[in-house]
């Protein structure tokens, strides 16, 4: 699915974004050696050594970027509604098959780089290992092998149950040694069907345990917190990630919390909001509605999205004013949200404050930053490996243009992605659900 790697490949566009947030460079230019960025800069100045055999390619109306990096995907899901629980009832094999799919679909796309926030047992390591062997082609993968929960709790019948601080330790040990790239915790209840979500799962004694033992081993940590008690838990522990960021009392009652919001900007905890999550499921009610109508009961489920969406929103502006670090992770495929559509949580992330530039900033370096890869990805620097997208238009100055991704150059290669009629099925829209 991948070109051979040649020696020397010059990439020239009419506009080049680092991935650090400065204006686009017009004219620029990336020369890659083998897999790895070797100059940028303008062209004319980026120059081939002599005699050097090099491969050309001409974008001159297009964009040339680092590949996007999600900072929060769920390759086993199918994105059609589905809950977990009833996804964990697959085999295996049949959730290894449709992660394998759901990695083209993300690379397609032209996100170069995801982590994965709880599959099924070994299934991602085993797609892993089959990407780095060639039998099939998908994004490099950041794993935590399988999320850590309670008994019952969030997403248990994923990953590891555990109970007082020996068993947190002794589990997190367990998948540091298979292969886990960093651990994922569900502080708190969520979709899961026996889980409580604004209730804390684990107390601060267990979680500061799993943080502690990462940690020892150079690992970062992520919490799942659908509470703001789950937010303080997590940040009582020192966890690195508050992914959903929710600031719900244990009432239910939605209430942002400055002095929790001053915590996380203290000790530099970075956020991963997962907004479209919410305006996903409000789109599957809403064309459900267009088409055939709604029960009063759906109708009252739209109207609580909505709402729960605009405050989610809300929240995140105010942190993005704070100065915290907010990351890009789409939680597809999770319920509605099929893999491949990361532009939404872009979309999302510009109506809560970010500028269209932050916002390609917050999907390359920033989301490769947190997830502890930014000394491979994230920016087109000299060294870096050359995950690299072209976007048929200006996506520092519009988002959305990042739903028309040219080209993907993945570890140096030219990537076969297919049809563009292929390709343009993998977007989910309204009036498909």
């Amino acid at each position: 699915m991948v070109e051979a790697s040649g020696c020397f490949k010059l990439i020239r566009a009419g506009r080049l974004l680092d991935g650090l947030g400065g204006p686009a460079l017009k004219n620029g230019a990336v020369l890659l050696k083998g897999s790895k960025v070797c100059v940028v800069g303008r062209q004319g100045v980026v120059a081939v050594p002599e005699g050097a055999e090099v491969r050309v390619f001409d974008y001159p109306d297009q964009t040339v970027m680092p590949g996007m990096v999600d900072a929060h995907t769920h390759h086993n899901g199918f994105g059609d509604g589905r809950k977990g629980d009833d996804l964990a009832t697959l085999p295996d094999e049949v959730l290894t098959l449709q992660s394998a799919r759901n990695a083209r679909s993300t690379l397609f796309t032209g996100v170069t780089s995801i982590r994965e926030n709880g599959p099924k047992n070994a299934t991602m390591l085993r797609l892993k290992d089959a990407v780095n062997q060639g039998f099939t082609v998908g994004p490099r993968m950041v794993l935590c092998g399988r999320p850590v929960a309670i008994v019952g709790g969030h997403m248990y019948y994923m990953g590891i149950q555990s109970t007082g601080s020996v068993q947190a330790r002794t589990h997190t040990r367990r998948l540091i040694k298979e292969g886990a790239d960093y651990i994922k915790i569900t502080a708190t209840g969520g979709s899961t069907n026996t889980s409580f979500p604004l209730r804390p799962s684990f107390n601060v004694d267990e979680l500061g345990v799993i943080v502690e033992e990462a940690h020892k081993f150079g690992k970062l940590t992520a919490a799942h917190c659908s509470s703001t008690q789950g937010i303080i838990n997590s940040l009582d522990a020192g966890v690195d990630m508050i992914i959903h960021c929710v600031f719900v009392d244990p009432d239910g009652t939605h209430n942002f919390r400055a002095d929790v919001a001053d915590r996380i900007a203290e000790q530099g905890a970075v956020v991963n909001p997962t907004l479209h999550t919410y305006r996903s499921m409000y789109w599957i009610l809403q064309g459900k509605k267009e088409r055939q109508g709604l029960t009063l009961q759906e109708t009252a489920k739209m109207d609580s999205l909505r709402d729960e969406f605009d405050a989610r929103v809300e929240d995140c502006n105010k942190l993005i004013e704070m100065g915290i670090d907010v990351v890009t992770g789409s939680d597809s495929s999770w319920g509605d949200y099929k893999l491949g559509n990361t532009p939404y949580e872009l979309e999302c992330l510009t109506m809560a404050g970010y500028s269209d530039s932050k916002a390609v900033v917050s999907v390359t370096s920033l989301s490769a930053k947190a997830i502890g890869i930014d000394g491979e990805v994230g920016t087109l620097e000299p060294g870096k490996v050359a995950d690299i997208i072209v976007v048929n238009g200006k996506p520092d100055e519009d988002v959305s243009a990042l739903w028309d991704v040219r080209d993907v150059f993945f570890d140096g290669d030219l990537v076969d992605r297919g049809s563009v009629e292929s390709r343009a099925n993998i977007r989910q829209r309204i009036d498909e659900a």
